[in-house]
């Protein structure tokens, strides 16, 4: 994937957490009740060995960005 900044090639890797991967619309003050939140989304693969414990990631390492595709096509 290029980076939409830089246009240079991201480095694939993945974003995880034991408690699941979620975005949220507003800062949580716990976030291990990230997935209760109003508005929350899952971006983490369902995966049986390890539930919501991750998301595919890219990384840039100019722009220090990092970009996560998610639902059911994202990881291949």
């Amino acid at each position: 994937m290029k980076c939409p900044y830089c246009n240079l090639e991201m480095e694939k890797g993945f974003i995880q957490c034991r408690d699941g991967v979620y975005w949220t619309p507003k800062k949580q003050w716990v976030s291990a009740l990230s997935s209760m939140a109003k508005g929350a989304v899952a971006i983490c693969v369902d995966d049986k060995l390890m539930p919501k414990s991750r998301a595919e990631a890219y990384h840039c390492e100019k722009c220090k960005t990092v970009i996560i595709p998610y639902g059911e096509s994202s990881e291949k």
